[in-house]
């Protein structure tokens, strides 16, 4: 048996030549992925920050134009509940005036007045 054990181990010299990556052209490949995607990383991060900075300063507009028609809208509530109250009823009734004579006229499917 053990001569079936020595049979099965090779016993020729193989030689493994060490990978060199001290002046490869590869490593200097690898290094210069490494520096592009170094480069390209920083100038995607600047760019989020670009988009997120001009994203908080239109928020902040916005805001502040939503609360600008907020007040507005405000101050034309109570304009309009006080126009449309009957103290001020008087006002409107004056520039009007009283017609003396009516007279109607005839369309097909109704009747208009005219003064």
């Amino acid at each position: 048996m053990s001569h079936t054990n020595k049979s099965l181990i090779s016993n020729l010299p193989i030689f493994i030549k060490p990978f060199n990556l001290k002046n490869s052209l590869a490593l200097k490949f690898i290094w210069f992925l490494i520096f592009l995607i170094t480069i390209l990383d920083l100038g995607f991060l600047i760019y989020q920050f670009n988009l997120y900075a001009a994203s908080i300063y239109f928020i902040n507009q916005y805001e502040k134009k939503i609360n600008q028609l907020t007040q507005e809208n405000r101050i034309l509530e109570v304009e309009l509940a006080k126009n449309s109250s009957l103290v001020n009823l008087g006002q409107y009734v004056q520039n009007f005036e009283k017609s003396n004579k009516i007279e109607y006229i005839r369309i097909l499917n109704g009747t208009a007045l005219a003064k």
